[in-house]
């Protein structure tokens, strides 16, 4: 698993899904829109999060979206891809067949809080680990979890307990709380590394010791998280600081955070990197809207403060 770890780092993209006007994914679009975030510098690509729809998708729809992103990026950056099912058995079946790929990702993504409670969950990504071919990352979203258990989060205590098993190599919180996020950081590794997900965090959370984000704004402007991470190792705090609070200010642009895949989408079809912006969530008057205030706010970082 060193090989993994050591790759694991830095700014790791959550692919949108472009879709066809009826429904089906768009491989020309999803092959541009790869491309696109490659160009911008990142370090990885995310496909079938909560940004690429997975919830909404058959796997016979996800694994096709895997096999175009592998074909595309060949290699050039990290590709992780989610396995999440509704169950123990449809994530089990989802991981084994992923990983059975000809050519499969460098790692899985689970967020075991759709289909499992805390109770046990590190028995239950034990035997997870001892069946995968794949490293696994743990994904964890209180926005998914629609069961009633008594936490919607991953008890940090048990992200510690599974950051020592073999295959389980780093987790992935967009739970926005940063106390929370400060909690699984103290169980950090060489071999677990932790990531943000939340976009208005990623400096302080990676000189908390962060690995690096998973930002879905990085699918229209990955530039901007490229330059923070590259500028914080670099150890130039205040540049890392102008590109977050660049980040900030688009970020509070958004009307709706629930509404967020649709307004990249459109925005990416004015850009031409995707050809239609059918998404799962419902058509919202607000979102015309909120492209325009985005693609002014980034027409003046492009054109006067990007650095």
């Amino acid at each position: 698993m060193a090989d993994i770890c050591d790759r694991l780092h830095g700014t790791i993209v959550p692919l949108l899904t472009p879709f066809t006007a009826d429904g089906h994914v768009d491989e020309e679009s999803l092959r541009r829109l790869t491309n696109h975030v490659i160009k911008g510098g990142v370090d990885g690509v995310f496909v079938m999060g909560t940004t690429g729809e997975f919830q909404h998708l058959p796997y016979e729809a996800q694994r096709f979206a895997v096999e175009i992103v592998i074909d595309e990026v060949k290699d050039r950056v990290l590709v992780v891809a989610g396995v999440t099912g509704g169950s123990i058995e449809e994530t089990v079946r989802n991981l084994t067949a992923t990983g059975s790929m000809p050519r499969p990702p460098h790692a899985a993504v689970i967020a075991p809080l759709c289909y499992h409670s805390n109770r046990k969950l590190p028995q239950h990504m034990e035997r997870i680990s001892a069946i995968s071919t794949l490293p696994v990352l743990l994904y964890n979203n209180i926005g998914i979890v629609e069961r009633r258990w008594k936490r919607k989060d991953i008890i940090p205590a048990l992200v510690g307990r599974m950051a020592t098993l073999e295959n389980i190599v780093g987790i992935k919180d967009s739970s926005g709380n940063l106390e929370y996020l400060t909690q699984v950081l103290a169980h950090r590794s060489p071999s677990f590394r932790v990531f943000q997900g939340d976009e208005i965090l990623i400096l302080p959370a990676l000189q908390g010791g962060a690995a690096g984000a998973v930002p879905s704004m990085g699918n229209i402007v990955p530039e901007l998280y490229a330059g923070l991470y590259r500028s914080f190792q670099k150890g130039d705090l205040e540049v890392a600081d102008t590109y977050q609070q660049q980040i900030i200010a688009v970020r509070h642009l958004y009307p709706d955070l629930s509404i967020i895949t649709a307004i990249l989408k459109e925005y990416l079809v004015r850009q031409g990197i995707i050809a239609c912006n059918r998404s799962y969530i419902p058509e919202d008057p607000r979102i015309p809207a909120a492209v325009d205030l985005i693609e002014d706010e980034l027409r003046s970082f492009k054109g006067d403060r990007l650095k």
